[in-house]
This record gives C-alpha cells, sequence and structure tokens, in this order.
C-alpha cells in the first residue's frame, strides 16, 4: 500500500519476506547497529542458508560454520565475530533506530533513549509520555507505540537482551550538558591538515570540550582554523576572509590545555 502522502509503497504485513530482509539489512547497517562486514549481500546469503531469519538470529550465528563459507575463512569470521560483539555493547538509540519503526529516525531516537533507563520501558508508555519530549510529535509517537503493543515484537527484545544486546540507556544515551566555561565557548572551530599529535576525532573532542562548536566548512561563521600539516585551500581561504584566527596545533593544544 501507499500511505496518505507519502510517495513510497509498503508492505503493510510485518513478517512478509521482503519486510524481514529489509529490517535485517536495516539493523547491521552503518547509520543503525554499524555491524562492520554484514552487508546486504551477507546478509541474504545467511538467510539464504536458514541462518538468519530474525534480528536475534544475527546474534547467534555459529562462527565456526562461518568460517567454513567459500569466501570467508577464520579471519573473516573472527571479525564478523569482534564486529557483533562489538554492536551488542551500543547504545539503545542505535538499536531504537535500527528496528525499522516507521518515521522514528535517527534524531527521534536519541531523544527518546535520553528519556528511558531500559529499552522496554517503552511497552508503558503513553501518547503524552512521548509527545512531551520537545521534536516528537504524534505520528512518532503512534508508531512506536504500535510496535511496543505488539508482544511478538517485545519478546524479540527479551530474545535480544538474553543474547548480550546492550537494552539499557549508556553515557551516550545521556544528552550533554552545554559548555559555559572554557577558552572556546561561543566560538565556531575548523581543522584542516594532517595533525600529527591527535587523531581529528579526538580534536574535535577536545575543542567541543573546550566550548568550541565544530563546523565543516571556512566561510564568514568561522572563528578560528587549527592548521596541522599541507593545510591548502582551506587555510588560504581563511586568511583571505581576514577575520578568522589561525592556530597550529601546538597553539592549540596549549589552550585547551
Amino acid at each position: 500500500v501507499r500511505a496518505q502522502g507519502e510517495a513510497a509503497w509498503r508492505c503493510v504485513n510485518y513478517n512478509c519476506p521482503a519486510q524481514v530482509r529489509q529490517r535485517i539489512i536495516f539493523h547491521v547497517s552503518k547509520p543503525a547497529m554499524d555491524i562492520d562486514g554484514l552487508g546486504p549481500q551477507i546478509v541474504e546469503r545467511f538467510m539464504e542458508l536458514g541462518w538468519v531469519r530474525s534480528l536475534p538470529d544475527i546474534y547467534r550465528l555459529d562462527y565456526a560454520r562461518v568460517a567454513e563459507l567459500e569466501g570467508f575463512g577464520p579471519k573473516s569470521a573472527e571479525n564478523l565475530r569482534t564486529a557483533i560483539e562489538r554492536a551488542k555493547r551500543n547504545p539503545i538509540h542505535r538499536l531504537l533506530h535500527s528496528l525499522s519503526i516507521h518515521h522514528l529516525g535517527q534524531r527521534a531516537s536519541k531523544l527518546i533513549a535520553a528519556e528511558i533507563d531500559h529499552v522496554l520501558e517503552l511497552k508503558d508508555w503513553s501518547l503524552e509520555d512521548y509527545t512531551r519530549i520537545k521534536d516528537i510529535g504524534p505520528t512518532v509517537a503512534e508508531n512506536v507505540m504500535a510496535f511496543f503493543a505488539q508482544a511478538e515484537n517485545v519478546a524479540m527484545l527479551e530474545e535480544l537482551e538474553a543474547l548480550g544486546v546492550n537494552l539499557r540507556a549508556t553515557e551516550a544515551d545521556r544528552p550533554k550538558a552545554a559548555v559555559t566555561e572554557g577558552p572556546f565557548v561561543g566560538k565556531t572551530i575548523l581543522f584542516t591538515g594532517k595533525l600529527l599529535q591527535m587523531s581529528r576525532k579526538e580534536a574535535q573532542e577536545k575543542a567541543a570540550a573546550a566550548g568550541a562548536k565544530n563546523i565543516s566548512a571556512v566561510s564568514g561563521n568561522l572563528d578560528i582554523l587549527v592548521v596541522g600539516e599541507n593545510a591548502g585551500s582551506k587555510l588560504k581561504k581563511a586568511q583571505a576572509l581576514g577575520t578568522v584566527e589561525i592556530l597550529t596545533e601546538a597553539e592549540f593544544l596549549e589552550r585547551v590545555g
């Protein structure tokens, strides 16, 4: 069917093979549980073999059998095991997003995850519990409520938990308090070139902890540009603007302490 106001056609039977296949493929994808090495073709192969028929099946794969498959081997099977074990520890906002609940995107999943201690609390939530959260509207609320009203969905989540998948809120699910003190409070910052003493991600985390907002391009909104080796065009553009404070990696580290 095609829902009113939507362009896409969707299978309405939650358990039809096409729905199950797409749910499993999405569950393991990068925006969801981010299980490296378990792409659509591998999922389909495991489904054809009868190894994966549901989300819990992903977490009880027989890695000895996987290792015997053509194109795998012991190392690939071990890498897959490692990726799946890592995914079990994901914050619950990733798990919520991975469930393919219609209209429940990454942002809404994070907003809901920030309000609970355990995923299964949602089976007792009312429409008002959802809509009191800023930016959660009735459509998302009703879809999540419909999902948790189905006993088989609750049982599936309980099975995931029994298999070691995390259903409890983590630090990553809690909203970060706004930084009100620090050398870069209220400033925007951008890193360019090769950093020698830290990764780009570590630098961005340090900047955020010091009150800065990381942005992705040189513009009139940029306050600080931190330059590493081979800085290139971004440095030239910032110099041409004449309003951007330019720091070396060492100067940045000195400022953040």
